[in-house]
Parts: structure tokens; sequence; C-alpha cells
């Protein structure tokens, strides 16, 4: 396994952690700021942390193809 693959392992999983932190009712502050996430309801977030998780899996496919052809 090289350093790439894990580096997208460790990535993909940070963001399926924010995907379920969202996607459990958490509002995240740093995003609060922005005029577009401003006044969303509770299911507005959870269906962005579901998406979220869902983008994640990207990452973790990447990972599994760059150690599948070990491109280095």
């Amino acid at each position: 396994m090289n350093g790439a693959s894990i580096f997208f392992f460790i990535v993909g999983t940070c963001v399926l952690a924010v995907g379920y932190y969202m996607f459990s009712g958490h509002e995240i502050g740093i995003l609060k700021g922005r005029p577009a996430f401003q006044n969303l309801v509770i299911e507005k977030w959870k269906n962005i942390g579901k998406w979220t998780m869902i983008a994640s899996s990207a990452f973790y496919i990447i990972g599994l193809l760059i150690w599948f052809f070990d491109v280095d």
C-alpha cells in the first residue's frame, strides 16, 4: 500500500465523519457563516450530510484503485 492510497483513505474517513456529523442533525459553524447555509432547517442539514457521506465513497474508490493498480 503506497502513500497515495493511505492519503485517500484518511481523507475519505474525514469526509465521512463530517457527513455523519451533519446527518445526525448538527450544524457546522464555519458553514453557517456563509449566506447559502444561513437559515437552513435541520432536514436540509441532514440532506447535505447524506450527500457528503455519499461523496466520501469516491475517495475510498480512488484509494482502492490506487492500491489495486499500485500507481507510484
